[in-house]
């Protein structure tokens, strides 16, 4: 574990703990739901989803929280990581995550990622950061951590001189994202839902 700027950079013993922070977080997300319909299923199911994500992230990223308390989370992938090979997620665990996630669940978060994925690979042609997820514990909402989690990292990213991807599908999550300067390239409804997927970037200008 080490620390960046005030940030901790989570190890695999935070793993667990971690996905159940980003559980609480996206609870009532609304692709989450799409996913996980019902909202029990998603209290038991949802984690193993997001132990995959974080796990992934420490082995090819990099994870960080605002203290030992694990506020909140970001995972960020660099340039190098972004595209990963099939043969790297199966070794992360991508195999049995269908049966502990569910085959519905997992085949809609396949459908939407390919979605997200046609969306990136149309616009972004130079090496870039890829944000994503960050969630805040509810219980922590709105008290800035959030933006304690993005400061550092963008700064460290300024002078790397590269630009920031991510994807949210809630509208005040687009009016946070563009106080740090990110803008939206790309908003379209996800085929199969109501759901609106915003595509925002920071600093390719």
């Amino acid at each position: 574990m080490s620390e960046m700027n005030g940030l901790i950079r989570l190890s695999k013993k935070h793993i667990k703990p971690a996905s159940k922070v980003l559980s609480r977080a996206f609870q009532n997300d609304p692709i989450i739901r799409w996913q996980i319909p019902d909202a029990n299923q998603r209290l038991t199911k949802l984690h193993h989803f997001w132990e995959f994500v974080i796990r992934i992230g420490i082995k090819y990223g990099e994870v960080y929280s605002t203290s030992d308390d694990l506020e909140g989370i970001a995972v960020w992938r660099p340039p190098k990581s972004v595209h990963l090979s099939y043969w790297k997620y199966i070794k992360k665990g991508a195999i049995k995550l269908p049966f502990k996630f569910g085959i519905k669940a997992m085949k809609r978060l396949t459908f939407f990622q390919a979605v997200n994925d046609s969306i990136r690979n149309i616009y972004m042609k130079v090496p870039y950061w890829y944000l994503g997820p960050i969630g805040v514990d509810p219980k922590y909402q709105a008290k800035g951590f959030a933006s304690m989690l993005l400061k550092p990292m963008l700064k460290r990213i300024d002078k790397e001189n590269l630009p920031v991807w991510l994807e949210t599908n809630l509208e005040r999550n687009v009016n946070f994202y563009e106080h740090f300067d990110f803008y939206i390239l790309e908003e379209i409804i996800i085929p199969k839902t109501n759901i609106v997927n915003w595509f925002m970037i920071r600093g390719s200008e």
